[in-house]
């Protein structure tokens, strides 16, 4: 273990083992006491096994350790937000200058803009059991992704707005935690059973609850609620356990949990005892209605809810204001798919491989400690102006002389030539040498940061765009392990959304009757702008069916149908949801970090392709023009269509009558199989 980790960690168990490993409870009564009661010390010494691991985690991570430079945890979170939004602290002079340069904060924000000009969506493969690719598979499950992550939950912003926000925590905090769940939000909807007739007493309307979302949601975590069983564990998945803290009002809380069986003893405020005393408290006396244990302090109308997750034991489990709301034991695979962690954890500088968190950017060491040294000369440089203009001095009379005969045109009586001297040699103003080092500690900030080029702070009018390109390619550079734990933290969310989605996403949503009346389920149905190769921007359908799927020769008849009507190509991918749920599947996610397509790095780099193209082709190699073609238009965010002719019509249309003998209903608006058909793709995939 290194040396910087002074303190080992000692798990709670090895104090007070988990009463449901064993039968052999501590303090069971005798078998004449009845089941009930037996029951009863069960659920005690469960709760103090529980709030045993509660305290242990909370005590380890809120010590101090030498990777937060000797601070607690907490210090150097707040630490890390001063410095990224520029904190001004307040002055203990009434001389002291008050400015900071803000730039971390600067560099912070140039380098989120760069991260966020990536493309970081991840793109799924899908394999089957025996590793058989399945591309089309990875496609729908790719633009599955995308499209629940544009309204993830049921923001207007979406995931891209949330992805934003945690790539800036990761750079400002240096370790991260984000949550992903599948969610139903319900909203109260009114309709007025007659007109309103301006009465006061008016109470003429019905109220229904109605669903407004449901799907994925993610969440960023605030870092300080977060407690890491064992924080000398580098891997999210190899902590014993995590459980989370949220402070939020009595009544907040009771719209969450009030139909929990035991919310009736949940107490609001503090109503208990020290967390000391708790510490040494016993079996003998407790219930699980004392409600009496708090790891945060609360106001009157507050509570504590912290929830736990235990993946080595399958439990998970609510406690509000030391009162538990659900069975124990109650097992986190009910709550999350496999029972695993439904957060994840990513960090931006490995400290060692034995601490749990990270360093940031914001707070690495020359970065930090330059910036200082910039702030300090600029207040210098400011009061040393100050002095220079308006000197201070020395008055020789005897006499009180008003600041006021320094005034411009100023004329005073009775005051000797002498009478005022002047203090130091500070009047000269900053010098010539002094300004020098701080263009010199500037420039060692911008190496180990980005520098002005990177920034859109260009040279001077000598400077030619493809030297801006390259002074910016070698920026990238130096900021591959940014660009690096920024797209691990995407690949991890992708890694833990796809289960969530395989067991909810394929679930019925309705029902209809199909052409033989026998009722069919409907699915939810995605589609998306892609490239269609050969053809130019059009729409990609995934639609999800029950039963068997539907022949190509039908798949295509529809795809030409939707191009007929909408006037765009159109490609369709049907699934069968019963075989995605069953089928023992194996799906890879893949971020591939480049610049958004239209970006002037993105055209030089396909010009170089072209040119490299040519080349081969000088050597006898034949290229693919029409997959050029497709990729030119990406690139410049235009159609192919709107740049080159078609080499070839559209073949005629095969209609569903003909190849099968049966019609394909239309549900809202969507066009399915028709039932019955035989899938040639195994694992119920086809194009």
């Amino acid at each position: 273990m290194p040396s910087t980790i002074s303190t080992a960690y000692v798990d709670s168990t090895a104090v007070l083992g988990n009463p449901l490993d064993t039968k052999n409870f501590k303090g069971k009564p005798d078998e004449a006491v009845d089941e009930a009661l037996e029951l009863s010390v069960a659920q005690a010494q469960y709760q103090t096994f529980f709030e045993t691991r509660l305290q242990a985690a909370q005590m380890m991570r809120d010590r101090s350790w030498p990777e937060f430079t000797d601070k607690t945890y907490l210090k150097f979170y707040e630490q890390n937000e001063k410095i990224a939004n520029t904190h001004l602290e307040p002055t203990k002079n009434e001389s002291d200058v008050k400015i900071a340069s803000g730039t971390i904060e600067a560099k912070l924000n140039t380098l989120l803009s760069h991260i966020d000009n990536l493309n970081l969506a991840p793109e799924i493969l899908a394999f089957d059991k025996f590793d058989k690719p399945l591309h089309d598979l990875g496609l729908a499950f790719t633009d599955i992704l995308e499209r629940v992550a544009e309204h993830d939950g049921g923001t207007d912003g979406g995931d891209a707005e949330k992805r934003l926000v945690r790539q800036k925590d990761l750079l400002k905090q240096g370790t991260v935690f984000v949550q992903d769940k599948w969610c139903t939000k319900k909203q109260a909807k009114k309709t007025l059973s007659r007109k309103y007739d301006g009465s006061f007493n008016f109470s003429a309307w019905d109220t229904a609850w109605k669903t407004v979302y449901e799907g994925c949601e993610r969440t960023l975590l605030y870092g300080p609620n977060v407690y890491l069983g064992d924080i000398t564990q580098f891997a999210m998945e190899s902590q014993p356990y995590v459980f989370t803290i949220e402070t939020m009002s009595y009544d907040s809380a009771k719209g969450l949990y009030g139909t929990f069986d035991n919310w009736e003893h949940v107490t609001p405020g503090m109503n208990g005892v020290s967390i000391a005393s708790l510490a040494a408290n016993t079996i003998g006396g407790r219930t699980i209605y004392d409600g009496k244990f708090r790891l945060t302090t609360l106001q009157e109308n507050q509570v504590e809810v912290i929830k736990y997750q235990d993946p080595t034991r399958d439990e998970f489990q609510i406690q509000i204001n030391g009162v538990m709301l659900l069975p124990i034991g109650f097992p986190l695979s009910a709550v999350t798919p496999g029972g695993r962690f439904n957060v994840v954890k990513q960090i931006l500088y490995p400290i060692n491989p034995q601490f749990a968190y990270g360093k940031s950017f914001v707070s690495s060491g020359d970065v930090y400690e330059l910036s200082k040294v910039l702030d300090e000369m600029l207040r210098l440089f400011v009061l040393k102006t100050r002095k220079s203009i308006t000197p201070p001095y020395i008055n020789t009379s005897g006499k009180i002389i008003s600041r006021r005969v320094l005034d411009p045109g100023s004329i005073s009586s009775g005051i000797s030539p002498g009478a005022l001297q002047p203090i130091g040699t500070e009047s000269q103003g900053v010098t010539a040498g002094e300004f020098q080092v701080y263009k010199e500690i500037l420039t060692r900030v911008e190496q180990s940061t980005v520098g002005p080029s990177f920034q859109g702070q260009f040279g001077g009018s000598n400077t030619t765009a493809t030297e801006v390109l390259e002074v910016q390619r070698q920026a990238r550079l130096a900021l591959g392990i940014i660009v690096s734990a920024c797209t691990l933290l995407e690949v991890k969310l992708a890694y833990l959304r796809l289960p969530i989605l395989t067991a909810n996403y394929f679930e019925p949503i309705g029902e209809f009757m199909g052409d033989d009346n026998v009722a069919q389920k409907t699915y939810r149905v995605s589609s998306r702008e892609v490239t269609i190769a050969d053809s130019g921007k059009g729409t990609r359908l995934v639609v999800p069916i029950d039963g068997k799927l539907p022949n190509q020769d039908i798949i295509r008849a529809m795809e030409i149908r939707d191009e007929k009507e909408t006037g765009y190509p159109s490609q369709r991918i049907y699934l069968s949801a019963r075989q995605i749920k069953n089928a023992e599947l194996v799906l890879k996610a893949v971020v591939n970090p480049k610049e958004r397509d239209g970006s002037a790095f993105e055209k030089l780099l396909f010009r170089e392709m072209v040119a490299d193209a040519v080349g081969l082709y000088n050597l006898g190699a034949k290229p693919n023009v029409s997959g050029l073609q497709d990729q030119l238009g990406n690139v410049y965010g235009i159609d192919r269509n709107m740049l080159f002719a078609n080499a070839s019509e559209l073949p005629a249309p095969i209609t569903p009558e003909q190849a099968s003998g049966k019609g394909t209903p239309n549900i809202g608006g969507i066009s399915t199989a028709a039932p019955g058909m035989t899938s040639q793709v195994g694992q119920g995939v086809l194009r």
